[in-house]
């Protein structure tokens, strides 16, 4: 069997032009397994010859068309010709460039240059901004050898070296940071306008938390802090967004600019879910220019009361039988965390109190073995007072909030470090980042997984 792959072009003023791709042949009689649809090798062949083809007829036109100045209609002539390699998804293309006298109705003052080219201004970068979203898009989900090589194995573009797509990254991110920009600039109206617009901005809820990823030596540090988070609107739907404070050129800029995609308007309530870290709400602060509401996480409280009921319930099951005093303590303990789920604080600070009177005098009565936990129990029972001393005004009533179906822990937070900072940029991975490195791999990640890439289709396909 043969299939012969024609291409027809037709041109704005009419001409018609056929040009055959290629021919397929395929056995019937001796076929294999190896003969069914096309190779990949084919399809690559076939793809960038389409590629060549129609890139080269558009940008014929389109520099033919350049050349009618658009205020006197005069043909005007060509200074020089030469050629421009043009990267796309399916293979480099090498197109003529012409550059074109500019016409002097437009020139008469001498004010403008010479010549130009059309085609420096359609592609800057001398690239589709498809190719550039796809190498930014595989550079933010592995590393960027690796995203250089799954390209050039799958597509017929050229081999795209690391630093052309740390590059094209960086420029992808530097977009999305301009687009924030732009989208928190703020309207020049009146102040009457603007009051009576905020009173109908709803409710959102920002929930962060952070990653530590490993720095280049250059930074003087170990370690590299990377704040993520979600920003949960009134309708349900959510907004990632990931930063490095120390590479962000505005971080307050990019957490603005999530409230605002999700409703915000300045007057609006803005509650803050955190583990009660104070650069994080005084990141949201700063965004907003107002109060925020914050509430603890309810996990990072819940956790040291369980480390307080196990030591409590591991001298419980080792006593036979079991000492009143411990009793106590472990009647204290249930009540402990029964306090601070519905939002008494001060009354939790006086059961803790107590619980660290009984771990003294546990000490007194109980073997060697318990005297060690007893120790770890006041060393945890201090920890939590002063945790609860340290974030008292960010208690609340968790049960009723619970019960309203709202958030009260940061979890949503979580799982975006696994998504944004984890999975690219965790410590056990080889590479070391830098801040401004570490911010655009951020940015684009929890561009990508919002689907906010520029020209990014939208699907519910699960980030790598």
């Amino acid at each position: 069997m043969e299939w012969r792959i024609k291409l027809e072009s037709k041109t704005g003023w009419g001409d018609v032009t056929e040009v055959e791709i290629a021919t397929l042949t395929r056995h019937v009689t001796a076929a294999t397994d190896e003969d069914v649809g096309l190779t990949l090798a084919e399809s690559k062949v076939i793809l960038s010859t389409i590629q060549r083809l129609i890139v080269e007829g558009q940008i014929d036109e389109y520099v033919t068309c350049a050349r009618v100045c658009r205020s006197c209609l005069k043909l005007l002539p060509i200074r020089d010709r030469r050629t421009r390699k043009i990267q796309t998804l399916f293979g480099t293309v090498e197109v003529h460039a012409p550059r074109i006298r500019v016409c002097a109705c437009v020139n008469h003052l001498g004010l403008h240059e010479v010549s130009i080219s059309s085609l420096a201004e359609l592609l800057p970068d001398r690239c589709t901004p498809e190719l550039r979203r796809v190498q930014a898009e595989l550079g933010a989900r592995m590393s960027y050898r690796e995203a250089g090589r799954i390209m050039a194995s799958l597509l017929p573009c050229s081999p795209p070296k690391h630093s052309t797509i740390s590059n094209r990254l960086a420029r992808v991110a530097d977009g999305l940071d301009a687009g924030d920009r732009e989208m928190t600039r703020e309207p020049r109206l009146p102040k009457q306008v603007i009051a009576k617009d905020a009173a109908m901005g709803p409710p959102v809820t920002v929930i962060l938390d952070g990653a530590h990823i490993r720095a280049v030596p250059t930074t003087q540090s170990r370690l590299l802090d990377v704040t993520v988070g979600k920003v949960l609107g009134a309708d349900g739907q959510s907004r990632r967004f990931g930063l490095a404070l120390r590479g962000a050129g505005a971080p307050s800029v990019t957490l603005r600019a999530a409230l605002v995609g999700q409703g915000w308007r300045p007057g609006s309530a803005v509650t803050v879910i955190s583990d009660g870290e104070p650069a994080l709400r005084n990141l949201v602060k700063a965004a907003t220019g107002e109060d925020v509401t914050h509430i603890l996480d309810w996990w990072h409280l819940s956790i040291r009361v369980r480390h307080i009921e196990q030591i409590v319930r591991g001298m419980e099951a080792s006593e036979t039988p079991v000492h009143p005093t411990i009793l106590d303590a472990a009647v204290l303990a249930e009540r402990l965390r029964h306090l601070l789920w519905n939002g008494y604080a001060n009354e939790a600070h006086r059961v803790i109190f107590s619980l660290r009177s009984r771990a003294d005098a546990i000490a007194e009565f109980a073997r060697p073995a318990h005297r060690e936990r007893t120790r770890k129990l006041c060393g945890h029972c201090e920890e939590l007072a002063t945790y609860i001393e340290n974030n008292e005004g960010a208690i609340i009533n968790y049960s009723r909030r619970y019960r309203s179906e709202e958030p009260v822990a940061s979890a949503p937070a979580e799982g975006c470090v696994d998504e944004i900072a984890n999975v690219r940029m965790a410590k056990k991975r080889r590479m070391r980042w830098s801040p401004r490195g570490a911010h655009r791999v951020a940015t684009v990640r929890a561009a990508m997984l919002d689907t906010r890439l520029p020209g990014q289709i939208t699907t519910n396909r699960k980030a790598a």
